[in-house]
């Protein structure tokens, strides 16, 4: 599979720091664009990541590091030959640990207290792709013309529909609360040419509506040109945009 990508995380208009943070093919990003064009083959172990941090001082910085960091080695141990079965098992033993790592580091650290993030992207595995989330950062998929989300919000407002609720109040993330869980859904075998995918935080879609950033990636097709909309917008929030074309 061929994938030409481009990313970028930038720290908006309003925001003292930049809270996300993109993990791509083992590399941290943060305040950082790249393109690149990359060949995954049939045992490739390839995750391309958004994590946004929220709480404390530079909680939110710490968190996005420590979900992405302990993810990239997760995926560099995985065992070689697993099935879907064992790495969906694997994956919410890796949540669960997070988790629970980021909890005891919150309580440890004053200036992080209360700190956590959002997991969302894809992780390509031998010929296993999986779309992983866990909070409200987003996957679309772009296939001729139409933008689609792939996964669901774990937001008050989308749980609840109670849209009274501030837009990024989640009750979902590594790190907050007691619990966690983490979505996974299996896109083998549903992956066309010139498909685009679109990994993003909040930040994008909370300046930009579906249709918005369906208009911009028809007409361009760049991040910049997405972050620099939600920027126009009010740029209120970190930005994170991930795009994934498929050229096989």
């Amino acid at each position: 599979m061929l994938l030409k990508s481009e990313i970028n995380s930038d720290i908006g208009c309003v925001r003292a720091n930049n809270e996300d943070m993109i993990l791509f093919g083992g590399e941290l990003f943060r305040d950082k664009h790249t393109k690149q064009i990359l060949e995954l083959s049939d045992t490739a172990r390839f995750a391309t990541i958004v994590a946004d941090g929220m709480g404390g001082h530079s909680g939110g910085e710490f968190a996005s590091e420590i979900a992405l960091k302990c993810f990239d080695e997760f995926v560099l141990k995985l065992p070689d030959g697993i099935d879907e079965i064992e790495i969906t098992s694997n994956l919410k033993q890796w949540a669960e640990n997070t988790h629970r790592y980021i909890l005891n580091k919150s309580n440890e650290m004053p200036n992080c207290e209360g700190m956590g993030s959002t997991f969302c992207g894809l992780l390509f595995f031998g010929e296993m792709v999986l779309a992983l989330n866990i909070g409200d950062s987003r996957i679309y998929r772009y296939r001729s013309g139409i933008l689609r989300q792939l996964t669901t919000d774990h937001s008050i407002n989308q749980l609840t529909g109670d849209r009274s609720h501030a837009s990024n109040q989640i009750y979902n993330s590594l790190g907050g609360g007691d619990s966690i869980f983490i979505d996974i859904k299996n896109l083998s075998g549903q992956i066309l040419e010139e498909d685009i995918y679109l990994i993003c935080s909040d930040g994008l879609y909370d300046m930009l509506t579906d249709d918005e950033i369906e208009r911009i990636v028809t007409e361009d097709q760049s991040v910049d040109a997405l972050i620099n909309a939600a920027k126009n917008a009010g740029g209120k929030d970190n930005v994170s945009v991930i795009l994934l074309e498929i050229i096989y």
